[in-house]
This record gives structure tokens, C-alpha cells and sequence, in this order.
């Protein structure tokens, strides 16, 4: 463990535990610095963000387990409806406040659903700031700031969750595809032991209506099965219409990587 906080540049915090090239974090406070990301030439974590929640938190004195279960139980009965059309067995709840999540991030952070992000502008504002504040990235965000808020909001919806930096790929048995470094969300299934799901926030399902992309995990998907890891790739499946993709920690280069799939 030692080991891998020297090189990742993650400071010792028992609420951010450090990957191989990457974080694990059950819990993200106001104020708290987050080591986001670094040069696929260093295992060292050198970009970092300052989590300054306390901005968006005038926009959310609504957003709360309680107000979100009112409105649910509202709809209730069209959520149902939907995921049966699908069909999807996702339990109804779960998926409505990903649903609630993934629309109230884009609006917090201006992500413009239509068009591609500029990253040159979000380069810049690290490059200038150091340690950019969230609120500073507003309209110049990627998937690190998206999982961050994200998982920000799961909090105030009673939800736990872990906001994870890794690597994923669409097919981890193909070794001519670049594994991409990538930032998302895992959480709990409520109706399994042992199951658990990834929200991968920065990539909708849907651009077009932001239906939230969430998946299952073949395995449990938690810190024991990454720490100390240098190369392992979990494979899951998309709750809606059964799409694969791999979610893990490495390095970005093409070539064999260790996966974790379903025993048949």
C-alpha cells in the first residue's frame, strides 16, 4: 500500500485510497483536494481538483432523499412501465435517481449534450490554476469532474457510493484497442448481495435524452479487488439492452490485459 501512495502522489486519507495510477474514494467532503489525473508517461497523480461543493450548493437545497422519494412515488408508476418496455430489471428507484443525477449535473455544469467538449479549454484552466476549483471547470468538464459531482449528489440522496479513477474499455479481449483513462461511480445493488453496479455519468446512454448509462458488474466490483492491482479489468453489462463494456485499472496502452468475467 505504501508503495503505491508514494508514486500515485495520493496522500494517506482513509477516505481516499489510492490505485495503480488512480483513486478509490468512498467519501468526498467540501474543500477536500482530489488527485484527478497525470501524464500516461507517470504513475504519479500530479493534476488535482478542489472540491468546492459549497458553489453548487445553493442549486440543490431540493435535492434530498426525501424530496427525490416524493417525486418518485409520483412517477412511480411510468418508471415501471418504462424499464418493463426495455425490458430491464433494474429495481425502479435506483435507476430514477441516477436518472435524477445524470440531468441535474449537466445542468450544474453546463455540459453541452450536443456537440463535442473541447478539451483545450479545460487543459488550459488546469494549466493556469494549479488546483482549479470544480466550480472554475463549469462548461469545460470531462468525466473526473462529472464523477466527482456526481457521486456529490448520490451523498445527498442517501445513496452510497465511490467515486473511482481507473481505465475502461469497450472490449478488453481485443489487444489492438487503447484502454482510455476514465473516471465513474460504483455503488450497491439494493436487490443482490454481493452485486454491484457502475454509473458511468460521463457517458450517457442517450445523449440526445441523457439516459443515464449504468451497468452491472460480473463480479463484486470494490477496493480489495483493485488494490495493489497493476492491470485488472472487471466486465459488465449495461441495464439497458445488455451492452459490454470493461472497467478496471492499468495502464493506457493496447495489448493483453487480465480480465474478470462470469464463470458460465
Amino acid at each position: 500500500m505504501e508503495k503505491y501512495k508514494s508514486e500515485l502522489g495520493v496522500q494517506s486519507n482513509e477516505n481516499i485510497k489510492p490505485l495503480y495510477r488512480g483513486v478509490w474514494a468512498d467519501d468526498l467532503a467540501n474543500n477536500q483536494e482530489l488527485p484527478v489525473g497525470g501524464s500516461m508517461f507517470s504513475k504519479e497523480l500530479t493534476t488535482k481538483l478542489k472540491l468546492d461543493f459549497e458553489f453548487f450548493d445553493i442549486y440543490l437545497e431540493g435535492f434530498t432523499e426525501e424530496n427525490i422519494k416524493s417525486v418518485y412515488e409520483k412517477n412511480k408508476s411510468a418508471v415501471i412501465d418504462w424499464l418493463k418496455s426495455i425490458p430491464s430489471d433494474i429495481d425502479p428507484y435506483t435507476y430514477f435517481v441516477c436518472y435524477q443525477v445524470q440531468n441535474r449535473i449537466s445542468n450544474l455544469l453546463k455540459i453541452n449534450l450536443d456537440n463535442s467538449d473541447d478539451l483545450s479549454q479545460r487543459q488550459k484552466i488546469y494549466r493556469e490554476k494549479g488546483t482549479p476549483k470544480l466550480s472554475e471547470l463549469v462548461g469545460n468538464t470531462e468525466c473526473a469532474e462529472r464523477a466527482v459531482l456526481g457521486k456529490y449528489l448520490f451523498q445527498k440522496a442517501g445513496i452510497k457510493s465511490s467515486y473511482i479513477s481507473g481505465i475502461t474499455m469497450l472490449d478488453a479481449k481485443d489487444e489492438d484497442e487503447y484502454p482510455e483513462n476514465h473516471s465513474f461511480i460504483v455503488f450497491d445493488n439494493p436487490n443482490k448481495d454481493k452485486s454491484t453496479f457502475i454509473f458511468d455519468i460521463a457517458r450517457p446512454r442517450s445523449k440526445a435524452q441523457n439516459i443515464p448509462r449504468v451497468l452491472e458488474t460480473d463480479v463484486e466490483f470494490n477496493y480489495d479487488l483493485l488494490k495493489n492491482k497493476e492491470d485488472v479489468l472487471v466486465a459488465s453489462t449495461e441495464v439497458l439492452q445488455g451492452g459490454r463494456m470493461y472497467f478496471g485499472v492499468g495502464e493506457p496502452v493496447a495489448g493483453y490485459h487480465n480480465v474478470i468475467e462470469k464463470s458460465n
